[in-house]
């Protein structure tokens, strides 16, 4: 995976936000509702989502910005435009959790990164990691991660929650996500993942070359 500034209409990529020191990202299953509530409220007008985690450490969304009803500005850059979208969902939910905890201060790290994929295998190999829970999404150092005890989201409960994440879906399943996500949600067949991480590279390749020939100008 490349990590990237510059995100662009039609291009398929994964988002990451990490809590910050000594906090957790959610804490129960009514977190993560809060937290999928205000990303369906703040994102559903300028991208999809096709597969996500969420865990007590952060989450991850693979994402597509091409949703049929968007609201994006094409006079503007795709990239501060989204980046505005996720600053309002993450405040929302910040100043949500803040309450329901009684606390005050960070819960979420300041940026949140942006990734895109240069294969269909790499692709496949980081969707499976995401789909069965088995992403490490944390502070590098054990001393700043929030408090496990905290947490009360027991082993049982989390594995495979549509809460939590995408996960195998059949036909059934996916039903079951888009209850809870509602139309920002929608399964990807491979043949139009790997028709998205074409066309990804292809914009950043012709973004660069653009990028380039400023340059020498």
């Amino acid at each position: 995976m490349k990590r990237t500034k510059e995100v662009y209409k039609g291009g398929y990529y994964l988002f990451e936000s990490k809590a910050a020191a000594n906090s957790n990202y959610i804490e129960s299953l009514s977190e993560a509702k809060q937290l999928i509530k205000y990303a369906r409220y703040y994102l559903r007008h300028y991208l999809l989502i096709h597969d996500y985690v969420i865990t007590r450490h952060g989450w991850q969304m693979v994402i597509s910005i091409n949703s049929p009803n968007s609201k994006i500005d094409d006079s503007e850059r795709v990239w501060i435009q989204i980046s505005e979208r996720i600053r309002l969902f993450l405040s929302s939910y910040v100043r949500c959790i803040n309450r329901w905890r009684n606390r005050s201060g960070v819960l979420v790290a300041s940026n949140y990164a942006r990734y895109y994929f240069e294969s269909m295998e790499e692709a496949e190999v980081h969707l499976k990691m995401v789909r069965n829970q088995q992403l490490r999404i944390y502070q590098k150092r054990k001393r700043y991660r929030g408090r496990k005890h905290h947490y009360r989201i027991g082993r049982k409960e989390a594995l495979g929650s549509v809460f939590l994440c995408s996960k195998e879906l059949d036909r059934t399943e996916e039903k079951g996500i888009r209850k809870v996500w509602g139309p920002i949600f929608i399964g990807l067949t491979i043949l139009v993942g790997q028709k998205l991480i074409k066309s990804t590279l292809k914009l950043h390749t012709r973004a660069k070359s653009y990028q380039n020939h400023q340059n020498s100008s």
